[in-house]
């Protein structure tokens, strides 16, 4: 999912620091059948658009191993507005950043979601009767509930290109990641059958600090 999220809290100067404020994401899973890579799982439709609206909160503490890193807890919580699922969806996450040299920082963040029936009834549950399908692909029926929905763990690197991370400008960012989906998630036969509740991603880009 695309989304924003703002901090409203002004940070203190030094010591323990605190964020909240509004945030927005919109999910497309499946929104388009022509970009379903599986065609059974084409077969069972696309989905509306999610709009989820929601909150951050969250703490970061400075200076737990060096002068320089920092330890965060954060929780995401959002609504769907737009009348897709309509459920919501709750995420906790830490964090911690640290600097590796004057030039190079890295951030490495564990997270997990935990979504409610109507979520978890909109993306995991099969209908029992598919009548664009063959007998044979029809999937099971199944009919999911909420719970965690996934856990996982992600790695951001970044690289000043002016050698020094304190004075903003041009880094090279890499970002690498791997989630797992679990419960219901992953026993849909969406997952367990046309699937695989293993995802990993990895991207490359240009970032620049003012």
């Amino acid at each position: 999912p695309a989304g924003l999220a703002l901090d409203l809290v002004p940070d203190p100067d030094e010591g323990m620091s605190f964020s909240a404020g509004p945030m927005f994401r919109l999910r497309s899973d499946r929104t388009d059948v022509d970009d379903i890579n599986d065609d059974i799982v084409a077969a069972y439709g696309e989905l509306d658009r999610a709009v989820e609206i929601g909150g951050s909160v969250g703490v970061k503490f400075p200076k737990l191993l060096n002068p320089f890193d920092s330890f965060s807890i954060n929780l995401d919580a959002t609504w769907d507005v737009a009348g897709a699922h309509e459920g919501m969806t709750i995420s906790p996450s830490v964090t911690y950043f640290t600097p590796l040299s004057r030039a190079t920082a890295a951030s490495l963040s564990l997270s997990t979601t935990f979504v409610d029936d109507n979520f978890a009834d909109y993306y995991y549950s099969v209908p029992t009767i598919n009548t664009l399908l063959p007998d044979p692909d029809v999937l099971p029926g199944f009919q999911a509930e909420g719970g965690m929905q996934s856990y996982g763990v992600n790695l951001l690197l970044a690289h000043d290109l002016s050698g020094d991370v304190t004075d903003g400008g041009l880094s090279l960012v890499g970002i690498g990641g791997w989630s797992k989906l679990v419960g219901d998630a992953a026993d849909t036969p969406f997952t367990s059958i046309r699937g695989d509740n293993d995802q990993y991603f990895i991207a490359l880009g240009v970032g620049y600090t003012f």
